[in-house]
C-alpha cells in the first residue's frame, strides 16, 4: 500500500474527527443568574441575599437552569424581602482543548475558561 492511499484512507477519519471535537466544543449550554432586589429599602447587601436564597433554596431545592424561575422560589425570596427583577443568560461554552467552561468577557473581545 502506498503513502498516498493510506492518507487517502485515514483523511476521511480525521475530518469527521475534527468535526466532531468542533461540534463539542461548540455545543453551548447556558448559565442563569436571577436578579432580585431589596425590597426592605435598609440596603442590604449580596451575602444577605445569598444567605436568604440559600434558606429558599435549602426549603425548596434550587432553580433549574435554563427554565423559568418557579412561583415558589420567588415567593420564598418575597418573604424573606427580596423582589423578583429579571433572570440573566450567560451564554457558555466548553473548550475542546482544555475541557474547561468559558465564556464571553470585554463585549465579547476575549474569553475567559475556568472548571468552576
Amino acid at each position: 500500500m502506498t503513502s498516498f492511499s493510506m492518507m487517502r484512507c485515514f483523511a476521511p477519519r480525521r475530518v469527521a474527527l475534527a468535526c466532531v471535537l468542533l461540534l463539542g466544543g461548540v455545543a453551548a449550554a447556558h448559565a442563569d443568574n436571577d436578579i432580585y432586589t431589596d425590597m426592605t429599602r435598609h440596603g442590604r447587601g449580596d451575602d444577605l441575599l445569598h444567605i436568604d436564597s440559600q434558606a429558599c433554596r435549602d426549603h425548596l431545592g434550587a432553580p433549574i437552569s435554563g427554565a423559568p424561575t418557579p412561583r415558589a422560589y420567588k415567593a420564598c425570596m418575597r418573604s424573606h424581602g427580596w423582589r423578583f427583577v429579571r433572570t440573566e443568560v450567560e451564554k457558555t461554552w466548553t473548550d475542546p482543548e482544555t475541557g474547561l467552561t468559558c465564556h464571553d468577557i470585554l463585549g465579547g473581545l476575549g474569553s475567559s475558561c475556568s472548571n468552576f
